[in-house]
């Protein structure tokens, strides 16, 4: 189990390292500076400020200096913000998003088993077409539409609920249900595939003629094998919803990373950019590893079969 996880860790490390690079690249071949939009700036302060920044530095200096930064954890200073650091606004900004998805995956992961269970246990039945139903709403209409559908509603015509902000629990709702729609009905298309596959399997048909009763077999076998792939995708939605949804941070006015990321893509901010991705990536990374070794976890046979004894 050891080499098991050492040899993610380090597959996790190139791969952290070859998205490092290729942001790298790609950053210092856009057109342009991050000081070109300032009509305010001549030459001679941009040049000022390009030394300042050692942005005149020939590439693979930046590279070396780049590289050495991200392994004390110095993700630099943003272009668009001189008086904070990327760090800083990552650290301001993140805990917010995480909050607001942490509660959308566990909304979603509750609701969307469920109904993926009880669609694949009424196969064909009302309860199954009631449940696909949502899910299909669910992947079909995007954020945008039902974020501000909710907030207009039953924020402001009935006044259930805030219909924006972030100031307490009442303000969490109207977000949560929003990011976690779409999450909630991959997971219940999910799972009732796998249970319907799973009910079908000799075991399970091995179970039933040994007189075990229904909910035994359900809890015991069905959900234990038919949930395996709810873990493997469990890792990158959480980290998909907990570094932020744009639309749904902007619909709702919460003070997450969204905003941040899409005005460093406005504003030529190298840093910024540079900075969140390689922030995403690792946590999306991490999220694989983690996901993997649960997997190893609960199905012994695949770290075996790959070698990780």
């Amino acid at each position: 189990m050891l080499r098991f996880i050492l040899r993610r860790v380090v597959y996790g490390l190139i791969t952290l390292w070859v998205i490092v690079s290729l942001t790298f690249i790609l950053m210092h071949n856009l057109p342009g500076d991050p000081f070109a939009a300032s009509e305010r700036l001549n030459d001679a302060t941009k040049a000022i400020l390009m030394q300042h920044y050692g942005l005149d530095d020939p590439i693979w200096v930046q590279y070396g200096r780049y590289l050495t930064n991200i392994v004390t954890g110095d993700l630099g200073v943003s272009f668009f913000y001189p008086t904070r650091s990327v760090n800083d606004i990552i650290g301001q900004t993140f805990p917010t998003s995480a909050e607001l998805g942490l509660y959308s995956i566990v909304v979603a992961v509750v609701i969307g088993l469920t109904l993926g269970i009880v669609a694949a246990l009424n196969h064909n039945k009302g309860l199954d077409y009631f449940a696909m139903l949502t899910a299909i709403v669910g992947v079909s209409v995007p954020a945008f539409v039902i974020g501000p559908l909710l907030s207009y509603y039953i924020g402001v015509q009935l006044g259930w609920l805030p219909p924006a902000l972030w100031k307490g629990p009442e303000y969490v709702i109207l977000p949560t249900i929003t990011l976690a729609f779409g999450t909630l009905a991959t997971m219940a298309r999910m799972m009732r595939t796998s249970m319907l596959d799973v009910v079908n399997q000799d075991y399970i048909k091995t179970a039933r003629s040994k007189g075990l009763s229904r909910i035994s077999i359900v809890v015991k076998h069905t959900v234990r094998n038919a949930i395996l792939p709810i873990i493997t995708i469990l890792g990158p939605l959480t980290v998909n919803i907990m570094t932020g949804t744009l639309v749904v941070e902007q619909i709702f006015a919460v003070p997450g990373m969204g905003k941040h990321f899409v005005n460093s893509i406005t504003t030529n901010d190298y840093t910024m950019i540079m900075g969140m991705t390689i922030f995403y990536s690792g946590l999306l990374i991490l999220a694989i590893i983690v996901t993997d070794i649960l997997y190893g976890v609960v199905d012994p046979r695949i770290r075996l079969a790959k070698g990780g004894k």
